[in-house]
């Protein structure tokens, strides 16, 4: 089988310094396997670069292909920005920012799978609870927990459905060791 060749579209010390430099995972460890292809000084295949860098075989082949094809721009990361549109428009992504800064009518949590019924049932979106959880962090709200109560702090109905035993009042008898 024939190796396959490696198109000098950069020197190996530029392609190191774009592996240094970079801030995107996926692009980092696609320059890091060019940089180690580029290498003169210890020529390397590619199942020895993706056992290096942690990729399999197949896909430090597809890098190479990427690169020999279309240079430094063949590494971009090309899963962001693929043309999908958004599922909310922005007025309906206002719509829901006003929603979650209120109370649910249940008086409950703003929960995934509510506020997902509630995108569904307002504007025929179906959408998964997940997606509901990336676009609260997108909007600025954090995930909705309720505060522990301690049970003292509970009446005594509460704790008696619960099967909890009331603490013992200072100064009773229960305190009061046997004589």
């Amino acid at each position: 089988m024939q190796r396959l060749p490696v198109v000098r579209h950069l020197t190996a010390n530029q392609a190191r310094s774009k592996y240094r430099a970079g801030r995107q995972p996926v692009e980092k460890v696609r320059w890091h396997a060019i940089w180690l292809l580029l290498r003169a000084d210890e020529p390397r295949t590619p199942a020895q670069v993706a056992e290096v860098v942690g990729l399999s075989v197949i896909t430090t082949r597809a890098v190479l292909h990427w690169w020999n094809d279309h240079g430094p721009a063949g590494l971009a990361d090309r899963r962001k920005g693929n043309g999908s549109k958004p599922r909310l428009t922005p007025e309906q992504r206002a719509g829901l920012f006003a929603a979650l800064k209120q109370r649910p009518p249940d008086g409950g949590l703003g929960s995934g799978p509510k506020v997902a019924a509630y995108v569904r049932d307002r504007w025929g979106v179906r959408v998964w609870p997940q997606t509901v959880w990336r676009w609260r962090r997108e909007l600025g709200f954090t995930l909705p927990v309720p505060r522990p109560k301690p049970p003292r702090a509970t009446g005594p109905a509460a704790r008696r459905r619960w099967g909890k035993k009331p603490p013992p009042a200072a100064g009773s008898a229960a305190e009061a060791e046997p004589e």
